[in-house]
């Protein structure tokens, strides 16, 4: 099976691609991928010029020419017929990944790179699948991944293209909570950057309007409902490492939490749970478990007076950063 071959493209110099391919390198190599990385459309190269020993040989009929060291090598070629980075993609057939650097009118995937200090809005060429971007606020139908996270891009480009092509044995996918002998454990995210996270969680609390009206007056019995949950929220977005199995214990940098008293159709209570982390893994399960938490606090103080209140339609709302980059639900 040929390499997958991916461009890594951007509207002009200066935007960080060959630092970007650099450390990227490793980090799907530790997953397992055999990778190999050009430079792409370049009009000439040293080792083709007129005169050099490796363009002497390719003039006298030499399939492949190049250089060796006592440790490298560097090859160069061409086939009949076919673009430069289609005989390269045949040459090195037995690679899984094939990156190079450039081409913007390739019609194989891209993924183009945006800094905000050289161009302030995507071009998105012809086929581009992912965004790598230091602007995590733009709002996009394809993915958008922070420039600094390495391990973000390698798992996008994991999930797109081998997932399915092998199997979890054959490939260290690091995307589930089963090893390769199907026992449940925890994500190793050591080779992950310390990148921004953020996530958005919401729900809601049905009640009677007297329970609302009571509430909003400060007259249940037990206190200040809405103020115990806030802490109670805070609390569980600091303890969800302990709470969901699988979920590791995160140095938490900041959490908010509001809430919006509905009178009308329904009275109900909206709670909201935003939790910010500068780390290797998402915060999406702390901002759910805070809205849960909030949510039953609530039942908690009022159950006395009103045990038909329904908890419901907790989700996550967005999230930023990470393998997928940024989320948005539409119907919030």
């Amino acid at each position: 099976m040929p390499p997958v071959i991916i461009h890594l493209v951007a509207a002009q110099s200066e935007t960080g691609k060959t630092t970007i391919l650099e450390k990227l390198l490793p980090v799907l190599k530790k997953r397992g991928l055999r990778v190999a990385a050009l430079k792409g459309h370049l009009h000439h190269y040293d080792l083709d010029l007129p005169g050099k020993d490796s363009w002497r040989f390719s003039q006298a009929g030499a399939d492949i020419a190049g250089m060796t060291t006592p440790d490298s090598f560097i090859l160069t070629g061409s086939e009949a017929g076919k673009s430069g980075t289609e005989a390269a993609a045949n040459l090195l057939r037995e690679f899984d990944l094939l990156l190079i650097e450039g081409n913007k009118k390739s019609k194989s995937p891209k993924i183009e790179v945006l800094r905000s200090d050289v161009n302030s809005e995507p071009l998105l060429y012809e086929n581009t699948i992912a965004l790598v971007s230091d602007r995590l606020d733009l709002q996009l139908s394809i993915p958008v991944i922070d420039i600094k996270d390495s391990g973000a891009l390698a798992d996008f480009i994991i999930e797109k293209y081998f997932k399915k092509r092998w199997n979890n044995e054959d490939i260290n996918l690091d995307l589930t909570h089963f090893d390769s002998r199907g026992r449940p454990h925890m994500v190793d995210v050591s080779a992950k950057e310390q990148t921004l996270r953020e996530a958005y969680a919401c729900g809601e609390i049905l009640m009677s309007a007297e329970t609302l009206a009571r509430i909003n007056a400060g007259s249940i019995s037990k206190g200040d409902v809405l103020g115990v949950a806030q802490v109670a929220a805070i609390m569980a977005v600091k303890e969800t490492g302990r709470l969901i199995p699988m979920a590791h214990p995160l140095g938490i940098s900041g959490v908010e939490v509001d809430f919006e008293p509905v009178e009308s159709p329904l009275p109900k209570i909206k709670i909201g749970v935003r939790v910010k982390l500068t780390g290797q893994t998402g915060v999406e399960m702390e901002a759910l478990t805070g809205v849960s938490i909030a949510a039953l606090t609530i039942y908690d103080m009022c159950k006395a007076v009103d045990k038909s209140m329904v908890i419901q339609n907790i989700r996550l709302v967005e999230k930023k950063g990470g393998r997928s980059g940024h989320y948005r639900r539409e119907q919030v």
